[in-house]
């Protein structure tokens, strides 16, 4: 079982496919996605499963055993995988603050202080790493997709939460105790709404893609948070005032973050990865021309760099086998 790659310069590589399998795990505030990756970044196998699809199950789904439903799922994912007996190492991405061996809080999830990577090691028998999610999907931008030729860059994963990590110098910042640049809990409205870490005002409140969808499933009466559900609502009512105001908002306060980040670190390049992907048609280039033109940036540009993460949802994934 081999796999064939030409390089660069035309010469032909024959590699044992199984020497090189990883597992990444992306555990993400809506889904957890499972997947066999090779050496080159191609995901080769993926398995997901949703842990929240419909606004009404919701409450009822946080008040189960969540972090074991999350667990049990990845170990069965993975023994499903070890049949194919060359699959080495395992990564987990967690959106929050992670060390070595524990989960140490995920406020999207509720989960905090849980020692996940024994039990994992325990049932598999394999070695299990964790990281923050969006440092992850950042590592797997520089090394296989679009931060690839960028010295200095943002990275934010927008789904559930505001996820955030930091090129500068060809390298991902981690601060030293914890990994830091939580950029969704800096406070961009004082006395603001409260954010599921305790805080008010957080940007996460106001830019998460999941508060943007439940605010259009409440007035279009839907009962799921899909996205195909969501931008079919957006595509089919553009001339809605509501729909209007709720863009206009949303990208507002999207800028006002993503501006102060760039006054701090002057990136070449911001990329976005996440469930905010599948919107790309509708989002971005509002973004973008809010970011040039609304008064927010302290050096002005004539333009700005801000694209979608190559790997899209997937760049936990594959980050997550480079820990």
């Amino acid at each position: 079982n081999f796999n064939l790659h030409i390089s660069p310069k035309c010469n032909i590589v024959l590699t044992r496919k199984e020497q090189f399998m990883k597992i990444g795990i992306d555990i993400g505030g809506s889904h957890v996605g499972i997947g066999l990756v090779d050496e080159f970044g191609n995901i080769q196998q993926k398995k997901e499963k949703y842990i929240v699809e419909k606004i009404e199950n919701e409450s009822q789904i946080n008040k189960q055993n969540l972090k074991e439903e999350i667990t049990q799922f990845i170990i069965q994912t993975i023994k499903e995988y070890q049949k194919m007996d060359f699959v080495e190492n395992v990564g987990i991405a967690v959106p929050g603050t992670v060390n070595q061996t524990t989960i140490i809080k995920a406020v999207n999830l509720g989960i905090e202080n849980y020692e996940i990577t024994p039990i994992i090691e325990k049932e598999t028998g394999t070695k299990v790493k964790l990281k923050n999610d969006a440092k992850c999907s950042a590592l797997a931008e520089q090394k296989y997709g679009n931060f690839s030729e960028c010295e200095n860059g943002l990275f934010l994963c927008i789904g559930t939460g505001v996820g955030g990590a930091v090129i500068y110098n060809g390298k991902v910042l981690e601060a030293k105790e914890v990994p830091g640049f939580e950029f969704s809990h800096m406070i961009i409205q004082k006395n603001g709404l409260q954010c599921n870490c305790g805080k008010r005002g957080c940007f996460e409140i106001y830019a998460s893609l999941k508060r943007f969808k439940e605010k259009i499933a409440y007035e279009f009466n839907l009962t799921t948070l899909r996205n195909e559900e969501i931008i079919k609502i957006i595509l089919n009512n553009k001339d809605d005032v509501r729909l209007k105001y709720f863009l206009n908002e949303y990208i507002e306060n999207l800028a006002i973050g993503i501006s102060n980040l760039i006054n701090i670190f002057e990136p070449e390049k911001i990329l976005i990865g996440g469930g905010f992907t599948d919107y790309k048609e509708i989002l971005l280039e509002p973004l973008k021309q809010q970011l040039l033109t609304g008064n927010l940036l302290f050096n002005k540009r004539n333009d700005i760099i801000i694209q979608l993460a190559k790997f899209k949802n997937d760049a936990g994934i594959i980050g997550a086998t480079l820990i």
